[in-house]
């Protein structure tokens, strides 16, 4: 495939209105390369539903993202981040569909309460997607830090690789991460005691 080269222009076109026409140069430029990497490392998946994801993503992604190479790495390993977390999030909801299955073969009676298991997991989820967005939109944390977090918490990069893109030490990194992490763990906490108030009024 030929190299991609990032457009800056159209970048931030995307970023500063998401609901630009645009959008659709940027998908042609990148939806190759977004195939080319799901066949060559998640060939099984359902390619579609993955990209589709990852659009919606990067839609709400891309007006908090400034391209410095420098300092975010290459557009390209961002994006493949994404599409990576995406593939990843699809295998486990496959086997958690799967898993259901065969406990309904097996006993219906124990399906139930795995169901019911998995709605709270489903839950518990929700509310995690919903605290991270909070996390990285609170403008009082420094923008670099949560690109920082984003790139060792959310991509899964290795710290030493997030150390040496944002050009800082990897216990730097760590004291970043766990920093944010604490903070996270603080807004579930408050979004989870806000919920189970809210069921019990129910």
């Amino acid at each position: 495939m030929t190299p991609i080269k990032t457009s800056i222009t159209l970048l931030k076109a995307i970023a500063n209105d998401t609901t630009t026409a645009r959008w659709s140069e940027f998908f042609y430029k990148y939806e190759p390369m977004m195939r080319s990497y799901l066949s060559s490392h998640y060939s099984a998946l359902d390619h579609d539903d993955i990209i589709q994801e990852t659009m919606r993503s990067l839609v709400k992604a891309l007006p908090n993202y400034h391209y410095t190479p420098d300092e975010n790495g290459h557009f390209k390993s961002y994006l493949i981040g994404i599409v990576r977390h995406k593939a990843l999030d699809q295998i486990r909801n496959q086997k958690r569909e799967t898993e259901i299955a065969q406990l309904a073969a097996d006993d219906p009676t124990v399906a139930t309460v795995k169901n019911n298991n998995y709605e709270e997991n489903d839950r518990k989820e929700r509310i995690l997607k919903v605290a991270i967005d909070q996390l990285l939109a609170d403008p009082s944390i420094n923008q670099r830090n949560r690109e920082i977090f984003r790139h060792v918490a959310l991509l899964h990069e290795s710290p030493e690789d997030v150390a040496s893109r944002f050009g800082i030490t990897r216990g730097n990194v760590d004291v970043i991460k766990n920093r944010l992490v604490g903070k996270l763990s603080s807004i579930v906490s408050t979004m989870e005691e806000s919920d189970r108030g809210n069921a019990r009024c129910l």
